[in-house]
């Protein structure tokens, strides 16, 4: 083979491998947006649960002119797949009583929870109120993590 013709085919060859390369790594950084719907029989509601790719904290941010009365609290789980999502991810639960963009970290396990599915619990624990229309945007994966106020 020609020098010219075997440095040609090297650098399909490596072109090819990085572009598989760099798109298996992404992030799972897009946001997902849900309402949390809470009514007088339970004060617990699950975002649905989305594949986790690196070792960042979970993002989450509630939308503007949406946040319950006194606050609402906020837990990550984990599980191996998607219908089992239940194991906590997170130490406790958070409260989140402002706007802020926030991350959370998976500080209640010592399981990686990179390649598991993640998901957050919302909790509206005032018995007063019934809140049904909380919107929040989230995502498994975070770009950045240190420019934004961690919960735990």
């Amino acid at each position: 083979m020609k020098p010219k013709r075997l440095l040609a085919l090297l650098m399909a060859v490596v072109t090819v491998v990085s572009v598989f390369t760099i798109s298996a790594s992404a992030a799972n950084t897009e946001d997902t947006y849900y309402t949390y719907t809470w009514n007088n029989y339970s004060r617990y509601d699950y975002t649905p649960t989305r594949n986790k790719t690196n070792a960042t904290p979970v993002y989450i941010k509630t939308q503007e002119y949406t946040l319950p009365y006194n606050g609402y609290y906020a837990r990550t789980l984990y599980g191996t797949t998607a219908n089992n999502a239940t194991k906590f991810a997170s130490a406790s639960e958070y409260w989140i009583n402002n706007y802020t963009a926030y991350v959370i970290r998976a500080n209640g396990t010592s399981v990686s929870q990179i390649k598991k599915y993640v998901r957050i619990r919302g909790h509206y624990s005032d018995t007063t109120y019934s809140w049904g229309d909380c919107k929040i945007a989230w995502s498994p994966d975070t770009t950045n993590a240190s420019n934004y106020t961690y919960l735990n």
